[in-house]
Formats: C-alpha cells, structure tokens, sequence
C-alpha cells in the first residue's frame, strides 16, 4: 500500500479502472462470513451467490414494491443494473439458522432499503443486506497499488430497543481468508475476537478487534460513538493494519461492502435505509 501518490494514477469509475482522476463508485455481488457476539470464530460463510434478477415479491411489512426500480425478497437477491453499475444484495446467508423474512429495495446505491423481521432476543447475524463492489472483475488489486480509498455514507436503523445489528463496511482479502469490517453503528453487537488496539482516523477513535483461526483473519473496526452518516477513509484502516503486519502489500483486495449485519429486530419488521453513499478508491497503474 502506497502513501504517495504515483504521477500514473488509475480511478475506479463504475467497476472499470480508467486512466485519469474523476471520483469512481461501483458496486458488485459476493459471498461474506460473519463475525457475531454469539459466535466462537467469524466462519460460517455464505456460498457464492447465483446473479439473480428476482421478480418483487416482498416478504417482508413497510415494502411498497412500486417505489422502487428493484425489489427482492429471495436469500441471495441480487440486483445488478441500477445507475452507476451499483449492485445490491440481500444476502440472508445464514440459512442454518433459520433468518426471518427480508426484502430489499432500491432506486440507487444513495436511495435503497431494506425490510427485516428478525426473531426477538436473537445475537447471532443472520443477515448482511449490502451495496457492494467487486474490483478488477472481482480478481483485485494488491494493496501496494491503492493509493486511496475514501466512503462517504448516510444510514438509519431505525432502531427498537431490541435491535441487534450494526452498520459496518466488509472488506474482502485473498478470497474469503482476510475480512476488515469497520462499524459505524452499533446496537448490542461485539465483534468476534479480542481488542488489540485503539486507533484514529476520519475524526474519531477505533477500537480494533481480532480473531485469526485456519479459515479466516478477522479484524474489525469498531467506532467509539455511533455515527449514522459520515465519511471514511478506509485507506487509513488499511494502512494501520498493515503497519501492524495483519496486512501484506501483496494482500489482494477485491471488495468493498456496505450494510447491516442483523441479528434481532425484536421480532417485528424493521426498515433499515440508506439515503447516501459513495467509494472513490485510487489504484496506482503497473
């Protein structure tokens, strides 16, 4: 991972790397594992998802399909041509345990929805509805080739007093071996692992948690204070983990997430929002 920027800079505009300097945002689709405060180990990961384009047929209350450009209530919904070559996921992947019904909704990455019913007192995620993005066609990019890498997000639970689930970004390495999450808001969750550090970036402190098994190494991000919209440099939470040596240069990044993992909405529906949202990254050319 570079600090400086080099004079040859490639942009990731829409999922394409373009040669020039213009803010990029694209989106795609991918398996994720989950880290819970009821889980040993952030194992348990979804199989990678079939492109689906499924017909609205919301499961879920506070779902008004005709709103929307796309509505899915299947597991592994994913919707793949809104504006701006953005992607959204449903991804109900914890089907071991029995999640509840969602639909997910959308008009864009900035303006979508999702409509949750999770059972009451529950802890462990059952679901990670996301807007996502796959670089490089999902093969990646080392890290010493980015240069930047900034998210800017507006998101409200809309929480009940039972809710149990947290904003976060998902970060994918080396396939499924490497996963940075980084919370931003958080009800009743804990990551898997231990705190090994406290750090700061983007104008506030992070407590930084870690488990590493034969699977996987998870680390996770977890702001001290909730903030519901904001900017992040992800950059910043990359570098330190390398720093740390719980990154390699050589590590291949191919996906950035953002979304809820959900554990509980008290076993009554619960609409989840996003009205903002943008990723701008800086991949420095061969």
């Amino acid at each position: 991972m570079k600090h400086a920027r080099p004079a040859a800079v490639l942009m990731l505009v829409a999922g394409i790397a373009l040669a020039g300097c213009s803010t990029g945002h694209a989106v795609g689709s991918a398996p994720r594992a989950a880290a819970s405060r009821a889980a040993a180990s952030p194992t348990t990961t979804s199989p990678s998802p079939a492109r689906t384009t499924a017909s609205p047929s919301p499961a879920a209350a506070n779902v008004n399909a005709a709103l929307w450009a796309w509505c899915s209530s299947a597991p592994a919904g994913t919707s793949n041509n809104l504006a701006g070559g953005f992607d959204l996921y449903n991804n109900a992947w914890n089907t071991a345990d029995h999640p509840g019904p969602q639909t997910i909704c959308g008009n864009s990455a900035s303006d979508w929805q999702v409509s949750s019913t999770q059972r009451a007192g529950n802890t462990g995620i059952l679901t990670y509805p996301s807007v996502q993005l796959n670089y490089n066609g999902a093969k990646g990019f080392p890290l010493t080739e980015f240069t930047s890498m900034t998210s800017s997000y507006a998101e409200n639970m809309h929480a009940y007093n039972g809710t149990d689930a947290q904003a976060a970004y998902d970060i994918w390495l080396n396939g499924l071996h490497k996963e940075v999450m980084v919370w931003v808001d958080n009800h009743r969750q804990t990551p898997a692992g231990s705190q090994v550090a406290t750090t700061t970036f983007s104008g506030a402190t992070w407590d930084l948690y870690e488990l590493i098994n034969p699977r996987v190494q998870y680390m996770a991000f977890v702001r001290v204070g909730n903030a519901t919209s904001g900017t992040v440099d992800l950059f910043a939470a990359l570098k330190f983990l390398e720093d740390r040596g719980d990154l390699a240069p050589s590590d291949i990044l191919w996906q950035v997430n953002f979304g809820w993992e959900i554990a509980s909405t008290s076993g009554v529906p619960e609409t989840f929002t996003v009205s903002h949202y943008t990723l701008s990254s800086a991949v420095s050319a061969p």
